[in-house]
């Protein structure tokens, strides 16, 4: 690997990391309550320096995995890596997904498949809009005719097909169903520690895609 490169895949993801680390308490103080529970205040509790520097983290393992494995297409997933990122680290906390989190998301990575295409051309940007329209469509039926899904979810899910189909048709199948798996296993083990039946499927939902990611780095031929 060159060094420029070599630069792309270490320094950029810690630099986009230590931003999203840095404004974590802010963000945790500055988000509203949750729409269903006006009167809650869950955020500004996690507003502390070891949640902060776990985010860093999270953000830099991620953001440098997207780097590594899909360079071309690294840009439309800051979104999953930066908010999403936080988001899931609030909903395994809290068991909420922040709508404004969710819509920053969205955001970046409507910016970043827009960088994509001068990049790569349109067809990650025309995968990206099929892959958000059927992860939105499949989790909003979870959440309609399902048990367990709550919107927050549903909001997620564009993010996370479009991230992943930027990449490929692979890549997309890989992260729904491996999000599916890690969070069938996550459902059961708090089940078993008797935490009730609702539980935060936001972790799962993020892991996912990097679990497809990462699969893909390792066999290339399969990323499509």
């Amino acid at each position: 690997m060159t060094p420029p490169a070599l630069t792309g895949v270490l320094v950029l993801p810690v630099l986009f990391a230590a931003v999203i680390g840095l404004a974590t308490p802010a963000i945790l103080r500055a988000l509203p309550p949750p729409v269903d529970e006006p009167g809650a205040d869950p955020y500004r509790r996690l507003a502390t320096p070891g949640t902060a520097v776990a985010v860093f983290a999270l953000v830099a393992a991620a953001a440098t995995l997207a780097v590594a494995a899909a360079p071309a297409s690294s840009p439309a997933w800051l979104g999953l890596a930066g908010p999403g990122v936080l988001a899931a680290v609030v909903d395994a906390r809290t068991g909420y997904l922040p709508r404004h989190l969710t819509r920053a998301a969205w955001l970046l990575t409507a910016l970043g498949l827009l960088a994509c295409t001068a990049v790569a051309g349109p067809w990650p940007l025309l995968r990206a809009v099929v892959g958000a329209a059927s992860a939105a469509a499949l989790f909003w039926l979870f959440w309609r005719f399902g048990d367990g899904f709550g919107f927050g979810d549903v909001r997620l899910a564009p993010v996370i097909g479009a991230s992943a189909a930027s990449v490929g048709w692979p890549v997309l199948a890989g992260a729904l169903l491996l999000g599916g798996l890690l969070g069938v296993a996550w459902g059961i083990t708090w089940q078993a520690l008797g935490r009730g039946r609702a539980f935060p499927y936001g972790p799962a939902l993020v892991a996912g895609p990097f679990l497809a990611l990462g699969a893909s780095l390792l066999l290339p031929e399969a990323s499509g």
